[in-house]
């Protein structure tokens, strides 16, 4: 195939790059105008938590080492360097990972085919995808996660074409990268197999010593793992190369109840009102009360936990290893069918609401119907070891999301390379076209014709979740932006679909609160407590709420009672002190901001607003001045406000 010079496939890099950024730049722009944008949801939650825990320094334990730290490290990063605009930096950012992801692609496709165009069209179909533009644009890890990912991979194909102690350092290096790679998610790991089958490959081709250097990556992974062992018992209490959620991951991908797409709780998941991952708590919980039933006292440490969960899939597959088997099948054309499977919002709800996300053209079954003839061609012209380590790379990470469940966060760190083999395959075709070789032509459209066939129909009746969750996720973002009449058009949307819901319930009420609509509020928290009687959080709101409509000895009832339950509601103590002081009981007041000051770390501007009220009620000025300048230090519109209610009541949360 004709290619390009040196000369002009650098200048044609600059101008990928710019295509890149002119596609993250318009999608940025639209997206800042979204309510969504700088709301975080879910895992964003998790990830933004850990974040501030780590520049407040916090003590870590309370994560159970769940998660691993590299990407809440770099939001912490972001949001010392950007202040207030420590999120808008991090998204800022996170396209520009985007970017040099697209400049990688070209460069592992111009190593794969050994040709520099074929290497150029694979960066453009990666920044012509509409899936990794999104992932960007959340505060998720991964868009951080496959820039290593093709970093590392950049950094293998270098190293295979090395020998000597240049070879030995470069394949050191891989190692390392892969380990470090995995300390923002584990899945990576996997990869690690990749430095022993090449060696074996190589070994079986030329049967020289120098064939077995890329072992000497198990090393490297070995080096970068002891420092990470460490750091990471900041949060585990333990010594812990990588923190996961395997064990749960692995049951939930394996029930018997399994659909192969998502992981689903049996029951309500309570936690405090700092975020914290539901399934985390869901498997700790469950594993505790497994070892107590037992009459074992439950382990500390998170592999305990894990392990505990992979006995539990591994007895499930056993339990039905026929319906697991199709399981499998059906996970395994999962990874090909065209649909993105939500993990957190859906991409199909989003293409509803950005321009950028529908027009992009490149979606999952482009690359697939381009991957045989891209595979093809490589082999037949292209650098083959290369073509090795990148199929190795796709056949061991698709195994592993097989193992557990498919998902579009999950399906995507194989893009870059499925884009990388699709650039050269797009260009073998359009080649053969030229040459008018018709039966290579025939052979290439029937590959294309038979991934199309696997990928574009519904072969399983896989069914989608429906878009309540959307459609809550984008109510708390007016919500929180304070658009209450939009927030209400779409939780009611979400009710719609899902009336039984009780997130969806809870956050109608709070909507309803915010409209002063305090009667349908009320009954909104009751047919949500009535489904869980044990949140603090709707407890508190539905106490809240009484108060707006003046029932106040059955809104202390409701915050009593929210501050009872596991764990409580901390907000529930602040709503009885006003209450308390609203009725003339500094007193009392005082001593419940005493139980509340207890169980929350740190000084709350809120609860020193409240005691500057009392101090001020007491008739002592000067103490009640030095008060209200400390919260004000700490949050002035929140100190405002709870000293106005504290005077003049009136609900609000």
């Amino acid at each position: 195939m004709r290619d390009i010079s040196a000369s002009v496939f650098k200048s044609c890099l600059i101008y990928l790059f710019l295509l890149g950024l002119i596609v993250r730049t318009g999608f940025l722009v639209e997206h800042a105008w979204t309510p969504s944008f700088g709301v975080l949801t879910l895992d964003q939650k998790y990830y933004n938590t850990v974040a501030e825990m780590l520049l407040a320094g916090e003590d870590l334990h309370r994560l159970h080492g769940l998660k691993p730290l590299l990407y809440p490290m770099f939001l912490a990063a972001c949001y010392k360097l950007g202040g207030a605009h420590g999120i808008d930096l991090a998204v800022v950012v996170q396209h520009l990972f985007g970017v040099l992801t697209g400049v990688m692609v070209a460069l592992l496709g111009t190593r794969l085919f050994r040709h520099r165009l074929s290497g150029l069209i694979g960066g453009v179909l990666y920044l012509l995808a509409p899936v990794p533009l999104y992932f960007e644009g959340e505060l998720l890890v991964e868009s951080s996660y496959i820039f290593l990912i093709c970093l590392g991979l950049l950094f293998v194909l270098q190293a295979a074409d090395f020998a000597g102690w240049k070879g030995a350092l470069l394949w050191l290096l891989c190692g390392g990268l892969t380990v470090l790679t995995a300390q923002a998610r584990p899945n990576i790991l996997i990869f690690m197999a990749v430095y022993p089958l090449l060696a074996g490959w190589r070994w079986w081709r030329a049967h020289q010593c120098g064939a077995l250097l890329p072992l000497l990556g198990l090393i490297g992974g070995m080096f970068m793992g002891i420092p990470w062992g460490f750091v990471n018992k900041m949060q585990s209490g333990h010594f812990q190369v990588i923190p996961s959620a395997g064990g749960v991951n692995l049951y939930f991908g394996n029930e018997r109840t399994a659909d192969g797409m998502k992981g689903v709780l049996n029951r309500f998941i309570n936690y405090d009102e700092r975020y914290e991952d539901q399934g985390e708590v869901w498997a700790r919980e469950e594993y505790e009360a497994a070892m107590r039933a037992q009459g074992r006292q439950p382990e500390t440490d998170p592999m305990a936990v894990s392990k505990y969960w992979t006995r539990r899939a591994i007895g499930e597959i056993k339990a039905a290893p026929a319906a697991w088997l199709r399981l499998m099948a059906r996970k395994c054309w999962l990874m090909l069918w065209n649909a993105e499977v939500p993990n957190n919002k859906a991409f199909a709800f989003l293409q509803t609401e950005y321009v950028w996300l529908r027009l992009l053209p490149v979606r999952w079954v482009v690359l697939l119907m381009l991957a045989p003839a891209g595979i093809w061609a490589s082999a037949k012209w292209g650098n083959r070891d290369a073509l090795f380590i990148l199929l190795v790379y796709v056949f061991l990470y698709s195994t592993g999301n097989v193992a557990f469940f498919i998902c579009d966060r999950y399906r995507y760190p194989l893009w870059p390379v499925m884009a990388a083999i699709g650039g050269g395959g797009l260009l073998a075709f359009a080649e053969t076209i030229c040459l008018r070789r018709w039966r290579r032509v025939l052979g290439l459209a029937a590959g294309m014709a038979l991934m199309a066939a696997l990928s574009l129909p519904n072969w399983f009746g896989a069914k989608l979740p429906s878009f309540a969750r959307d459609y809550l996720f984008r109510s708390i973002a007016w919500y929180e932006k304070g658009h209450f009449p939009e927030a209400l058009s779409d939780i009611d949307r979400s009710v719609a679909l899902e009336p039984s819901n009780t997130a969806v319930l809870h956050h109608r009420g709070n909507v309803l609160l915010a409209l002063n609509r305090f009667e349908e509020a009320r009954q909104e928290y009751e047919r949500t407590l009535k489904v869980i009687p044990e949140d603090g959080g709707v407890w508190n709101d539905y106490g809240i709420t009484l108060a707006g409509l003046g029932r106040t000895n059955e809104a202390l009832q409701a915050f009593r009672r929210a501050t009872a339950c596991h764990p409580p509601s901390l907000s529930a103590f602040l709503g009885i002190a006003f209450e308390q002081i609203r009725s003339g009981h500094p007193d009392d007041a005082a001593v419940t901001l005493d139980q509340f000051d207890k169980q929350e770390k740190g000084p709350n501007a809120m609860a020193l607003a409240i005691r500057s009220a009392i101090a001020r009620q007491r008739g002592d000025a000067a103490q009640a001045a030095a008060l209200e300048r400390q919260a004000n230090s700490l949050d002035p519109a929140t100190t405002a406000w709870a000293i106005e209610r504290a005077t003049n009541g009136g609900p609000k949360k």
